[in-house]
């Protein structure tokens, strides 16, 4: 496959991109609110660099809300709750609008009582797990984020073959006093779908390692996750520890799944009848049920807040002043990328390949609405 030129890119604003989705969300029937928060959570994606979950994805979910598979406008409710937890039924939103909504409460009850904890059912995908985490940073709070993928993931228990789990992906965040945030964001699997979704439209080999073909052959061909293949959990192979990776998409979906009610892979429930009749419903279009959980702790309930910023700003100081091995010309704490990302694409703008910006093309054209986004 013959890699993506860097002139198949365009170049565009960051501000304007993300008029141009919030007007797509609108013309959708998104509330203004909602279409604004939706908006948000996608183009920061593209934001911080983060292009597997950015306005790639519009076109699906303009065919989601087209459909009716997921809800613009959610009646977002709180199921049950105790003071520092609460159950969140997001009525088949978008995930975007029900992920912010339920962080919002976990904030809110971490500031009464310390610490907030939410699991939500009955949503759907809702863009980077990080941009729920960093709503705590400004609260002096520590942020938790997680979602499964509802039922039907491809990737199987380790020396398995049945598909239970999807990226299943964790973020957490922590405050400091010196930008960059502590910014931990990333998949359960060895690599986010969305960057396999990315070297195929581009005709990009992955490396060895990321994803196994239908006969359990490592390939460096995205494509081999379909079709049987599916992409391999973080550690690889039960060599490399990927039985690690396994507790870890396991885990996820406990606190988003089970604990909430969603649906989830590993239940097999697919494979019965019902599950069968439930599993072509929801390809028929109805809701995904996917599970979410968000957390946020009070950093004063622990010490003082500018104690703990300190001490953070001096480890990540000794972590990145440390001695680097051959060829690495300097050593990054999780979010330092993304932060540089933002203040660069913000003042110079987002490149988006070539497939990307045809698709904000279609959509346009399908919505009747402008494409005012190229710098």
């Amino acid at each position: 496959m013959a890699p993506e030129s860097a002139d198949d890119s365009v170049l565009v604003d960051a501000r304007r991109l993300e008029r141009f989705v919030f007007t797509a969300f609108s013309a959708l029937g998104l509330s203004e609110s909602n279409a604004r928060d939706a908006a948000d959570v996608l183009v920061k994606s593209d934001v911080y660099g983060i292009e597997s979950h950015g306005v790639p994805r519009l076109a699906g979910y303009v065919g989601r809300l087209r459909n009716g598979s997921i809800e613009g406008n959610p009646e977002v409710v709180v199921v049950h709750e105790l003071p520092s937890t609460a159950l969140v039924d997001g009525a088949n939103g978008v995930g975007m609008v029900v992920g912010k909504r339920a962080m919002e409460i976990a904030i809110r009850k971490a500031e009464a009582t310390g610490a907030g904890f939410v699991s939500v059912r009955n949503s759907s995908h809702f863009g980077i797990a990080g941009y729920y985490a960093r709503m705590a940073l400004e609260h002096d709070m520590i942020g938790f984020c997680m979602t499964n993928v509802g039922s039907g993931g491809a990737t199987p228990a380790t020396g398995g073959r049945t598909g239970f789990f999807g990226t299943n992906p964790i973020a957490v965040a922590a405050p400091t006093g010196t930008p960059p945030a502590f910014v931990m964001d990333f998949a359960t699997t060895v690599v986010a779908s969305g960057k396999l979704q990315i070297a195929q439209r581009r005709g990009q080999e992955v490396p060895l390692g990321w994803v196994v073909d239908s006969e359990g052959n490592q390939s460096t061909n995205p494509a081999d996750r379909h079709g049987g293949g599916y992409i391999l959990p973080l550690g690889g192979m039960r060599e490399t520890s990927g039985h690690k990776g396994y507790g870890l998409l396991l885990l996820v979906d406990i606190l988003s799944g089970v604990l909430s009610g969603a649906a989830v892979g590993a239940t097999a429930t697919k494979l019965t009848p019902e599950g069968a009749r439930a599993e072509q419903a929801r390809s028929d279009g109805a809701g995904s049920n996917t599970g979410h959980f968000f957390g946020a702790l009070r950093v004063d309930g622990f010490r003082p807040v500018d104690e703990f910023k300190a001490q953070m700003d001096e480890m990540m100081s000794v972590i990145r002043g440390s001695e680097r091995l051959p060829g690495w010309e300097r050593i990054f704490v999780h979010g330092e990328p993304e932060w540089e990302a933002e203040r660069d694409r913000l003042e110079n703008g987002i490149p988006l390949d070539r497939p990307t910006y045809d698709s904000l093309v279609k959509v346009a054209k399908d919505l009747d609405i402008p494409l005012d986004v190229d710098l």
